[in-house]
This record gives structure tokens, C-alpha cells and sequence, in this order.
């Protein structure tokens, strides 16, 4: 197995700056936590894009979550696409509660940003070439959007670190197909052969990451906003859902990796989508060369340690 170093370079001395493509979410709301939180990323703008609920629900949760534990912030939230490029999103209110976060928050102080998501991902992108990384969270739309028909917004962006697919494990939404890759297959297509660098965590690695139920009802230590919510995110979910033990940590592993990137071990690849048929949303990988860094290891304690350590903070 090919094993590839840091899929990007992270460290104190150097910020990594990123714009977050998430759908709120319960799991996308502790990866915001943990950004807003991390010495290590500067948070460029937050796009947002419906799947786990509707666009105007993941839209208010992200806005409601920055100003709850970011209150002050110039951190610009910007709306992206309501559905995938062909049909509509599912939503996934089973897993995430009532409006997609399942806990009440304060009615946001803060308004979207006059640019829609597509718009905003382009101009922060060509604003500085080669120095914005992509955190895509949620179903690809906004980010194949901002690609298409763009190459030089294609060679401005440094890397997009993708929570998504499921390659030699079963699905989450069927046995084939993980949700936001099955919510829009041709999204992420284009995306995955756009040529930009990709790093590719998947349920290969997401589902060896996890908190427990019996770690609560303090997963996370300490009084500030982001902890108690953090706690507040998981001791709902695990009352909503009574035969869950686990809450995995999709979209943590994949802000983590993004700080800390040996937490991963890759194997380089061409990654296609089944977009049609009982295997929609199948994600292949073709191992030797390609753009897509797939993980397929992780070191599983050290990234519950990030995540627990950032949304404590």
C-alpha cells in the first residue's frame, strides 16, 4: 500500500486558511465548534448547502451556532444551492433531530453574506491562489459549482478535504453509498475529476471514530459555550436515538485531519461515482495515481483527543 505524507501542511507557525462547505447537522456543528476553536485554521467563510436538512435550516443552524460561540466574529456565512444538481435532497432528520441540530439555540444576530455560496467560494479562492483550502462537510453542489466551467478556480484552491464516501466498507444510506455522496453523485464526480487535490475521509475511517454513550454526559470538559453545546449536541442525540451507542464522528475527523493530517493513511487514486441504479451514490477507487488521497487507517485516539481538546476549549 502506498502510504503518502500530509495531505496538507499545518502548524502553528503556519495558518492554514479554509473556507467550510458544511450542512448543519449535528455532526457538522461539532467540526464548526472545533474550527472556530482551532489556533491552527483560519476560517475564511462558512458555505452552507442543504442535505442533512433544508438550505434555510442548515443556513440558520450554522448562523446561530457562529453567533452563540463566536459572538463578535467576522467570520462571513454565505447560502449555497437548496438541492443537488438533479432532483432534491433527501434530509436525514433521523440521525440529526428537528431541524437538522435538535437542540434550541438563540435566534441568530447575524445575516448571510450578500454573495451566494458559489460566488464566495470563487473569490476567496482566486483572492489568494493556492493558499485556501476547501473543508467540504456536507454534499458536494456548492463546490462543483464553483469549479465548473472555472480553471482557475480549479488551480486556485490548494486542496479539498472531503467527508464523504464509503470505498471498502458498506454505505450508510444503502449498502453501497454513504449520504452525502449518495445526496448528489454528480457533484461529486466533477469534484473528484476536477483535478484539484483531494483527501478523501470516508466511512473507511469516520466509523473507527466515535463517542460512546456511556462517556457521557461530559464528553467534552470545561464551561465554555462550545463544550456545553458540544454536550448538549451529543446527550440529545443519544436520547433521541435509544439504540445508538455510538456517535461517530464524521465531520470532527475530517477538521482534525485537516489540523493534524498524520492522522491519516492514504493511498492515492482515480475515485469515480456510481450516479444511477440500485448502486447510486457507490464510490470506486482506482488505486496507483489520480488527484484523491483516500484514507484508508487513522489513529483513532489521537483524533478523539483533538476533537474532545478543541470543543473544550
Amino acid at each position: 500500500m502506498e502510504v503518502l505524507g500530509p495531505a496538507i501542511e499545518l502548524s502553528a507557525k503556519h495558518m492554514q486558511r479554509v473556507v467550510i462547505d458544511t450542512d448543519p447537522g449535528t455532526d457538522d456543528a461539532l467540526a464548526l465548534l472545533m474550527a472556530l476553536n482551532s489556533p491552527d485554521l483560519r476560517i475564511e467563510g462558512i458555505t452552507t448547502v442543504g442535505g442533512n436538512a433544508t438550505l434555510a435550516e442548515t443556513t440558520n443552524n450554522a448562523l446561530r451556532l457562529v453567533d452563540h460561540v463566536a459572538a463578535g466574529c467576522d467570520v462571513p456565512i454565505a447560502v449555497g444551492a437548496e438541492r443537488p444538481a438533479r432532483g432534491s435532497f433527501s434530509h436525514a432528520y433521523h440521525v440529526h433531530g428537528a431541524d437538522g441540530l435538535g437542540v434550541d439555540l438563540p435566534a441568530a444576530r447575524l445575516a448571510p453574506h450578500p454573495a451566494d455560496a458559489v460566488e464566495f467560494l470563487r473569490d476567496r479562492a482566486l483572492a489568494a491562489p493556492g493558499r485556501i483550502a476547501v473543508i467540504a462537510l456536507g454534499p458536494l453542489t456548492n463546490v462543483a459549482a464553483a469549479l465548473d466551467g472555472q480553471p482557475e478556480v480549479a488551480q486556485a484552491i490548494s486542496e479539498i478535504v472531503v467527508m464523504g464516501g464509503a470505498v471498502e466498507v458498506p454505505g450508510n444510506v444503502t449498502p453501497h453509498a454513504e449520504f452525502n455522496i449518495y445526496e448528489d453523485p454528480w457533484s461529486a464526480n466533477a469534484v473528484f475529476g476536477s483535478g484539484v487535490p483531494v483527501t478523501l475521509i470516508g466511512l473507511d475511517v469516520t466509523h473507527r471514530t466515535a463517542m460512546h454513550r456511556d462517556g457521557g454526559p461530559r464528553w467534552f470538559e470545561g464551561t465554555s459555550r462550545s463544550a456545553q453545546l458540544g454536550n448538549r449536541i451529543l446527550a440529545n442525540s443519544f436520547r433521541e436515538r435509544a439504540d445508538v451507542q455510538e456517535f461517530y464522528l464524521h465531520d470532527p475527523l475530517a477538521v482534525a485531519a485537516a489540523i493534524e493530517p498524520e492522522l491519516l493513511t492514504l493511498r492515492r487514486a482515480q475515485v469515480a461515482v456510481v450516479t444511477d441504479g440500485g448502486e447510486r451514490g457507490r464510490t470506486v477507487a482506482s488505486y496507483g495515481d489520480g488527484p484523491v488521497k483516500v484514507a484508508l487507517g487513522v489513529d483513532v485516539g489521537r483524533a478523539v483527543e483533538i476533537v474532545r481538546k478543541l470543543i473544550s476549549n
